[in-house]
């Protein structure tokens, strides 16, 4: 189970071609076009809270990873254990007691891998499900604080529509509002802590 958080994110913005805002219409006579582009795909990757989600997001994967690793390890440890006991039967100086006692540990033995593995299977399953719908939860939210920040800017520059710029063939510079957006979304930025004071040596 192997899934690539930051990328995952990265890439939140494919099929999102624009954030538009509702155009504005007067009776008989629709209002002009009047459009300013935001690169979803930028502001995103330079939001802070994308980092901060995404952390979250690599620690429960690591998180997953361990709880995957300590299954296998008990598999494992089985497998050793099965193939201990099939020496035992195996041996031409083992007793019939001690071969049917092997052959009565096997049976059971590989009765328990057999379960290891659906429970490792059903973990992975279940882990990678609930990354991409963790993921997904993300995506949404983020997208959510950037559309709502662009709106706000491109209806106070008297826009009625905006539009992705990664989407778009051609756009005039004039017209983007990207660092505006990632600007004000940064001000609400925690303060990062304070590094330790370190002492001097006496």
């Amino acid at each position: 189970m192997k899934t690539s958080i930051k990328t995952l994110l990265a890439v939140a913005v494919i099929g999102v071609t624009a954030v538009a805002v509702q155009a504005q219409t007067t009776i008989g006579q629709a209002v002009s076009p009047r459009v300013v582009t935001v690169d979803l795909r930028k502001a995103l990757n330079a939001y802070y809270r994308t980092a901060e989600e995404s952390a979250k997001l690599q620690a429960f994967e690591q998180s997953a990873n361990r709880e995957a690793e300590a299954i296998v390890n008990a598999g494992r440890a089985m497998a050793e254990k099965f193939q201990q006991a099939q020496g035992v039967f195996q041996s031409p100086v083992s007793t019939d007691i001690a071969k049917q006692q092997a052959q009565a540990d096997a049976q059971r033995l590989y009765q328990e891998i057999q379960t290891k593995e659906r429970e490792l299977n059903d973990f992975r399953q279940k882990a990678v499900a609930q990354i991409q719908q963790q993921v997904q939860q993300v995506q949404q939210q983020l997208l959510a604080d950037i559309a709502n920040k662009a709106t706000d800017i491109g209806k106070r520059k008297g826009a009625n529509m905006i539009l992705d710029r990664g989407a778009m063939v051609f756009a005039e510079t004039n017209m983007d509002i990207t660092d505006e957006v990632i600007a004000d979304l940064n001000r609400g930025q925690p303060a990062p802590a304070p590094a330790p004071a370190v002492g001097l040596p006496r």
